[in-house]
């Protein structure tokens, strides 16, 4: 995923999984490797924005000389055990997409540790209703607007 080329990667992050060791690096293993791939900007921003990983959360860092323009980082609660934090991780990778002019996203999670084979389509299934969801209020509010978007530019 560190070598992945588009626009945004967008990360859904548990409490549990911005925990770190005594050197300050993430103890979560995705998170620490792209973290470290990043020269630890992760980490940085992730303290000096206060972001804890809380649901609702979500925080957005431009790089560059890597694979994707943008590193998003987006809250998933303590341990979700309901498809809502999933739904609203879907939903936060549009408005993120929207936000930065987006036309390519790729999503992952820090840890998917306790989910069955079941739950991860589950996961899959909210994750993707939440950016369905997200994609048809911007096409109301687009066709309640006086001029055309072409959709091809916003989302690809």
């Amino acid at each position: 995923m560190t070598e992945w080329k588009g626009d945004i990667l967008a990360v859904g992050v548990t409490e549990k999984d911005l925990a770190r060791d005594a050197k300050s690096r993430f103890e979560n293993v995705i998170l620490s490797k792209i973290d470290s791939k990043l020269g630890g900007i992760l980490a940085e921003v992730s303290s000096e924005e206060d972001f804890s990983g809380k649901v609702g959360q979500s925080t957005v860092v431009r790089i560059t000389g890597h694979g994707s323009k943008r590193v998003s980082l987006i809250g998933l609660g303590q341990s979700p055990s309901t498809p809502a934090p999933f739904k609203g991780l879907g939903e936060a990778v549009v408005a993120a997409a929207k936000s930065y002019q987006a036309s390519s996203v790729a999503v992952v999670l820090a840890s998917s540790e306790g989910l069955s084979a079941p739950s991860k389509l589950s996961t899959a299934y909210a994750i993707a209703s939440g950016i369905e969801f997200a994609v048809c209020v911007c096409l109301k509010c687009i066709e309640a607007c006086d001029y055309v978007v072409a959709l091809d530019d916003v989302w690809a």
